[in-house]
């Protein structure tokens, strides 16, 4: 059975990657702190580069994603389960895309004894670099069966290259 397709989350729309760079350094910040702290209490018999995948584990989640050309198109997917899509943020220029939420996960006192649990919460964090460029315009987010799909004609690509597929309504910010 085919998921419903809807409008996944705020599609920001760059003039150029500085924006995108800025969420990539920060993210990093972050993952340097945490590998800092872990650095003060990291086993001794354990290599320094556990404290940084130690840290990144701990601080994002990254989505499994698949970028696909067709038909004068480009489409990246990723794999986000569990994410609510309008918690979802991408920013798009014509050469990367990234995809940015917040996962939270917690448990409520009434469901019962937790016996297992591997859900965490994290920052759902990816960004794609893009073979061709494409045309920033015609970029589409869909949301369906826990998969985030941002399409794209590839820069000077004809509308009618584009095979015909019913996409969700989304809201378009262009800074």
């Amino acid at each position: 059975m085919k998921g419903v397709h809807r409008a996944a989350g705020r599609l920001v729309v760059l003039e150029n990657s500085d924006p995108i760079s800025a969420e990539i350094e920060a993210i990093q910040g972050r993952i340097r702190q945490r590998a800092f702290e872990l650095s003060q209490t990291r086993p001794h018999d354990a290599p320094e580069q556990y404290d940084w995948i130690k840290a990144e584990s701990e601080t994002i989640s990254v989505p499994a994603a698949e970028l696909i050309e067709k038909n004068g198109q480009l489409e990246v997917k990723f794999a986000v389960a569990g994410v609510n899509p309008d918690d979802v943020n991408v920013m798009v220029t014509p050469d990367q895309v990234l995809l940015k939420s917040e996962y939270r996960h917690q448990h409520d006192s009434d469901i019962g004894t937790v016996h297992l649990c591997d859900f965490r919460s994290a920052t759902v964090f990816r960004s794609v670099n893009l073979p061709q460029a494409i045309d920033v315009k015609s970029v589409k987010v869909d949301f369906a069966d826990g998969i985030i799909s941002v399409s794209a004609l590839k820069e000077g690509a004809k509308p009618d290259e584009r095979p015909r597929r019913k996409r969700a309504a989304h809201a378009v910010e262009f800074v």
